[in-house]
């Protein structure tokens, strides 16, 4: 599978644009999570620390993985302890109590991360999974129109899994303790909503394929400054949160 995220510039783009949402999400998740503090946390897919930084108020240990270069790079700049490995490559001594993964299983191949997220458990240890994903405008169906109309069908997503076809509660070995789906609001500015948007693997296939990022930025800024994007956006999220009964 391509690798997103990893090429030059993409980590700095990834941490101006970003919706800095994890913090409000994870006061959300806490709810169904044990009320003492964790051991020892992992992020995986860390990216630029973003999805790290909640865990630091939970944990007493944290540590951040990431298979990209660029986006390590951003979160030691935060202070951050990460190092580079992807999701298979988890210790094994099973030593975890939280295992933390945020947009990104969906690009895993399901039983491998299964198998090393085990590995990495202590028993009774907390999983969570969730995602984030931008689902418009809460108000302007001029800005729907063009998203789904336009920007989509110009910009397609690149194959990935269903998360949601995982179905990683059937295992025996884990619980679920909490599901849940909504979305927060955010407000952008024409800048910001472009650099976000260039931040998605949407934009990162196209520049893959040979377009120069600069040219997309500017399409949509052409097609952009004639929405008025006053108003909220709303930022959808969706989350898991099992617990590994142990071996």
């Amino acid at each position: 599978m391509v690798q997103y995220f990893a090429g030059t510039g993409v980590g700095e783009r990834y941490d101006q644009y970003r919706p800095k949402a994890h913090q409000v999400l994870f006061q959300i998740m806490q709810r169904h999570m044990p009320a003492e503090r964790f051991g020892s946390a992992v992020d995986v897919a860390c990216g630029t620390g973003d999805s790290t930084v909640p865990l630091l108020d939970i944990a007493q240990e944290v540590i951040g993985i990431d298979s990209s270069d660029e986006m390590l790079g951003m979160a030691r700049k935060r202070g951050l302890s990460v190092r580079k490995a992807d999701y298979t490559e988890l210790p094994d001594q099973g030593r975890f109590d939280l295992i933390s993964t945020c947009m990104a299983f969906h690009w895993f191949d399901a039983a491998k991360a299964l198998a090393a997220y085990k590995a990495a458990s202590n028993p009774g240890a907390i999983w969570v999974i969730y995602n984030f994903a931008f689902e418009g405008h809460s108000t302007s169906e001029q800005f729907n129109h063009w998203l789904r109309n336009e920007y989509f069908k110009r910009y397609p997503s690149p194959p990935r899994n269903r998360y949601k076809d995982m179905t990683l509660a059937g295992d025996q070995a884990l619980s679920l303790l909490a599901r849940e789906e909504g979305w927060l609001p955010i407000t952008f500015t024409l800048e910001s909503l472009i650099g976000y948007l260039t931040t998605q693997s949407n934009i990162e296939e196209a520049v893959r394929k040979g377009r120069l990022l600069d040219s997309i930025a500017a399409e949509l800024s052409e097609d952009l400054s004639h929405i008025d994007l006053t108003g909220t956006f709303k930022y959808a999220y969706s989350y898991e949160i099992l617990q590994y009964a142990g071996r």
